[in-house]
Order: C-alpha cells, then sequence, then structure tokens
C-alpha cells in the first residue's frame, strides 16, 4: 500500500481530469478489500490532495479484484464502508454555483471548462476517481441492494444528467452512464422505483422544502386559497432559502435524471412521486434567475412528456395545469433590451414548448368517466388564441423594430411605411416559428386572426435586409404556408398583401443572389422553391374559394381569377415568371 500511495503522490502533479492507473502489480483476493478500507481509514482527511490519493489507491485495488471470487464478510463491511464514504466526497458543492448561474453555447462550454480554476480541476479530478470506485463496487456488489441505496443513485444521478454540468468530466460522465444503465436494467423491479422515491423524498425535497410557493398544497396540488406572498418578501433573496442554488447544486441534476427514466409505462409511478417532483420544477421556474428558469421550463417539458404519452388525466384532476400555465407566463416576457438575445431565445423557446405541452395535455386528455367535450376545445382554442395575440404577436413586433425608433416617430406613421429593421433576426425567427405552432393548432379559427398574422408575413419577407438572415425568410415562408392551409376559405381576401410579400421576397433574393457568398446562394435557391411553393397553394386556395357559392356571393361581381392577377403582375414584371406561373412538382417535398 505504501508503494500504491507514492506513486499516487507523483500522479497528482498532473491536473488532467482523468489520471491515469497505477504501474503498481496488484492482486486482490478476497480480505484484501478490508485491508484496503482500514489503509485509507488511517490516512482520512478532507483535504482534496489526501483524497485523491486515497481514491487512486482503492480504484488500483478495486479494479484487479477477481470477478469469479466471493467477497468474504470482512470485504462486505469493508464495501458498506467505501459505500457510506464515497457519497461524502462525490457531490459538488458551493463553488460550482457561479458556474449554473451562466447559460452557455456548446463553444462557450468549452472556454468555461477550460478556464476551470485549479480548485475546481481538484474537484472534477476527485469526483471522476469516486465514480471509477464506485463503479467497481458495483461489479463487486450491486448499489440497490446497500443500505444507502438512495445515497449512491443521488450521487451517480448527479453526473449522469448532462456532461455539460460544470462539476462533470468526461470520465466521470462516462462512469455515471455505465452505472445509470444498469440501475435502469432493474427499472421494472419494485427496489428500483423505491430507491427512487427515497431520493427524491430523503434527498431532494428537503432542498426545496424552504422555497415556498403559495400555489401548490403539500400535495403536489393546486392550492384554491393561496395566502399572497408579501409584496416585500426577504426570503426571495435568502441564500438560505434556495440550499440546491447556492450550497448544494447537483439537486437540479438529480430532478433531471429522475424526470429521464419515467416512461408512459411508468405513469402510475410519476403519479405517486407528484408531490416530490412539482414543488422543485416551480421553485426553478419561479426562481429570478433565466438559467434556472430555462432549466425549470425544460424539467416541465420532461414531466409532461410521459404524461402526455400515457394519457393521463392528472393535469385535469389536480388541476395542475392551471399553476404551470400562471408560472409561465411571466418567462414570455423575457425580452431584449432587458434580457440578452441569447438568453431571451433560451428561455422563451423552453417556455413556449412547455406551455404547449402543457395545454395540449390538458384540454386533449380525458379521463375514464368523463367525456372530451366542446367547452375543452372551446378552453383549449381560447387559450391559444390568447397566447397568440397577446405574446407572440407583440413580441415579434416589439423585438422586430428598431429601438432606435422614437415613440412619436413611430406613432405618426402608418403601419404599413413602418419598416422593421429586425435587430434581433434569430429571436424574430423564434417567434414566427411559434406563431406558425400555434397557427397549427387553431386550424380553421386562424381564419378569426388573418388581421393580425398576415402583418407578420409581409413585414418579414418584403424587408430588404430579411436576405441578410435566411432562416428568418425561412420562418416567414412557413407561417404564410400554415396561415394559407388552416384559413384557406378567406386567405383570397388578403391575397393583396401575401402577393406583394412573395413577390417581394422573390426580388430581394435575386438581387442579394448576385452579391452574396456561395453558402448563401445554396439557402437562396432553397427559399425560392418555398416561395413558388405555398404560391401554389395560394392559388389553389383562392380558386377554391371562388368555387365555393357563400365566398363567390361575398365576391360579388368581380369573383376572383387569380390566375389572371398573375399575368397580370407578370406582364409589369418579367423577373416574377418563375414565381408565379411555372409548374412545379407536387410530389417534390421541397416546394412545401
Amino acid at each position: 500500500m505504501d508503494g500504491l500511495r507514492a506513486e499516487a503522490r507523483t500522479r497528482l502533479q498532473s491536473l488532467d481530469d482523468v489520471i491515469p492507473p497505477l504501474d503498481g502489480h496488484i492482486s486482490t483476493c478476497p480480505g484484501d478489500l478490508d485491508r484496503l478500507w482500514r489503509h485509507i481509514l488511517s490516512h482520512e482527511s478532507e483535504d482534496d490532495l489526501q483524497i485523491i490519493e486515497n481514491l487512486l489507491i482503492a480504484r488500483a485495488v478495486l479494479s484487479s479484484w477477481n470477478p469469479d471470487a466471493a467477497p468474504n464478510e470482512d470485504d462486505l463491511e469493508a464495501i458498506a464502508a467505501f459505500y457510506a464514504w464515497l457519497p461524502q466526497v462525490s457531490l459538488p458543492s458551493s463553488e460550482f454555483a457561479d458556474a449554473l448561474e451562466g447559460t452557455y453555447s456548446a463553444d462557450e462550454e468549452k472556454k468555461q471548462k477550460a478556464s476551470l480554476t485549479t480548485l475546481l480541476r481538484r474537484k472534477r479530478q476527485r469526483f471522476s476517481l469516486s465514480l471509477a470506485c464506485l463503479s467497481l463496487l458495483n461489479s463487486i456488489s450491486p448499489i440497490l441492494r446497500a443500505e444507502n441505496a438512495a445515497d449512491l443513485v443521488n450521487c451517480v444521478a448527479t453526473f449522469a444528467s448532462s456532461d455539460r454540468d460544470p462539476w462533470t468530466s468526461s470520465a466521470a460522465y462516462a462512469h455515471a452512464q455505465a452505472l445509470s444503465q444498469s440501475l435502469t436494467a432493474t427499472s421494472d423491479s419494485p427496489a428500483f422505483w423505491q430507491t427512487l422515491q427515497d431520493v427524491l423524498e430523503k434527498r431532494i425535497r428537503p432542498l426545496f422544502a424552504k422555497t415556498k410557493n403559495p400555489a401548490i398544497t403539500p400535495a403536489g396540488r393546486k392550492n384554491f386559497h393561496p395566502i399572497p406572498r408579501p409584496r416585500f418578501d426577504v426570503d426571495v433573496t435568502d441564500p438560505e432559502t434556495k440550499p440546491w442554488k447556492f450550497r448544494d447544486v447537483y439537486a437540479t441534476a438529480v430532478v433531471h435524471w429522475v424526470l429521464s427514466h419515467y416512461l408512459p409505462a411508468d405513469a402510475e409511478h410519476l403519479e405517486s412521486h407528484l408531490s416530490l417532483l412539482v414543488p422543485p420544477i416551480l421553485s426553478l421556474i419561479d426562481d429570478d434567475s433565466l438559467a434556472f428558469k430555462t432549466l425549470g421550463c425544460n424539467l416541465l417539458t420532461k414531466f409532461v412528456t410521459p404524461i402526455r404519452a400515457s394519457e393521463s388525466d392528472i393535469l385535469r384532476r389536480t388541476n395542475l395545469s392551471a399553476v404551470f400555465d400562471d408560472a409561465l407566463a411571466p418567462c414570455l416576457l423575457s425580452l431584449p433590451t432587458l434580457t440578452p438575445e441569447d438568453e431571451s431565445i433560451q428561455i422563451l423557446s423552453a417556455a413556449y414548448s412547455a406551455l404547449l405541452l402543457v395545454l395540449q395535455t390538458r384540454y386533449h386528455t380525458k379521463s375514464k368517466s368523463e367525456k372530451f367535450t366542446d367547452d375543452d376545445k372551446r378552453q383549449y382554442t381560447s387559450r391559444l388564441v390568447t397566447l397568440l395575440r397577446d405574446s407572440v404577436i407583440p413580441s415579434f413586433h416589439h423585438v422586430s423594430s428598431s429601438p432606435a425608433r422614437s415613440a412619436s416617430a413611430a406613432a405618426t406613421a402608418s403601419s404599413s411605411t413602418l419598416l422593421s429593421s429586425f435587430p434581433y433576426p434569430r429571436l424574430s425567427t423564434l417567434l414566427l416559428e411559434q406563431a406558425t405552432i400555434l397557427v397549427t393548432e387553431l386550424r380553421i379559427h386562424t381564419v378569426k386572426y388573418l388581421q393580425d398574422l398576415i402583418p407578420l408575413i409581409y413585414t418579414t419577407l418584403s424587408n430588404p435586409f430579411a436576405p441578410a438572415h435566411p432562416p428568418l425568410l425561412r420562418a416567414g415562408v412557413a407561417l404564410a404556408r400554415a396561415v394559407i392551409l388552416n384559413a384557406h376559405p378567406r386567405v383570397w381576401r388578403w391575397r393583396g398583401e401575401m402577393l406583394a410579400a412573395f413577390c417581394g421576397c422573390w426580388n430581394n433574393l435575386a438581387i442579394d443572389a448576385s452579391v452574396t457568398h456561395s453558402g448563401d446562394k445554396k439557402e437562396f435557391t432553397v427559399l425560392k422553391k418555398k416561395l413558388r411553393g405555398v404560391i401554389y397553394l395560394l392559388k389553389l386556395a383562392v380558386d377554391a374559394a371562388a368555387r365555393d357559392e357563400r365566398e363567390r356571393d361575398l365576391m360579388g361581381d368581380n369573383v376572383v381569377d387569380i390566375g389572371q392577377e398573375y399575368r397580370r403582375l407578370v406582364d409589369a414584371d418579367e423577373e416574377l415568371k418563375e414565381l408565379l406561373l411555372d409548374e412545379i412538382d407536387v410530389d417534390d417535398a421541397k416546394f412545401f
């Protein structure tokens, strides 16, 4: 053992996340695990370097264990001691709290990890070695048989949730994933679900207990008589009320890992854990940090997805859909300039996805004793309309206009003369995509809101600067396609605005294609196909309306002949011939 320790100390000169195995030849037999534990116990310390030394020695001895050998009674006691010790040295704490406050892209995540201090690198080494030892011990005596199985699973979940967590190295993530898969293999056993419940009840719930939410009862249901929070609630800024954020930072990773293990067939288990899962999710969504808000929205999506797939009516029975709806609504206001564009994109994308899933689960799922009524359909449609008209469309107009435009100038100018400058094109693209999703959900009800939707299409596609960001134009064309397909009986009334948008976009693409690089030229080729496809759909919709007796009465004596209108446009501008008159292959998906 002393030789192994001397070799371990030489290895500690490295700050790499992965420390290679010790070179000393070891042959482990029954009884050696007990001697190993007694040796480590004699060198026990809270110093990181001393702990890493002990872990290096433990990994060397455990990796040489003969899998065909059966541990004796002393070895089993030593394994129990290791299982009690490893969780104590394997959980990240407050030193990683600052890293969780940011939201990083993949490239930014690499830079952030590269700049870790020596202290954090030592911590990551320690965690990686702990997971390696835990994996080796699991092959000798399974984790779920341990007395403190909840502590061990809590440790595994901390590192198996994501390889982007600041405390997780690639080695620790690999070990944790292997352990996670071995646990999942027993997911049909009562022991697995009981351990999962113990993790949530004994390890996670105490960390969120001080973060009170008056919207829910202790059972995780909607509170119909909530006690309002004080106007100036000092607990909101008290770190002691949020240990999951400032001290026990692993808690959110554990919740994420637990939620990832519920399948549609596990709806019964999920419902039994309702009171343990809902408070952490709401605490995250209600937090003042956008990074934690985004995480809360993503966790809510993972929570509701198996409920939706299993067609459980738990959100209806508990009225939690209203609680989630109220919690998500403030997230939709995270817009520039108060919120940076990158953070706004992340929170809005997560919040809109979660909210739509909650609404679908609430209103598209009927209980066994109830029928899906017309009132449910009306409520669902009403909520979608509110979301579209009060959130998506105003947000689009807010972020797509120049912040330099004065309020007086905007007030005196007509809507047709305002030129959107799209200072946040990626965010504008996201909002157009959300509008497309809502239009698809509204279906024929879209007809009533064409006066709100057509300006979005027109301002996007007719803008001469929009080709600088092709995804924005793709989103605009997709919205136009969705509007035509879902509001086809009445789009003939708006064909002038739509044709102006399509033709303007076509000409803008032709102008920009002559001065842009090859990458954008390929994008423009795709966009032109999409424009030709949407022109074809518009013609079909208007021709169908002209044949409909009720619509013909509305047209009066001037029955619309859109084919003739296309030809007049081509006579005025020959460049539009390919867009308006050339035939397309209706079986080619690239047009649609």
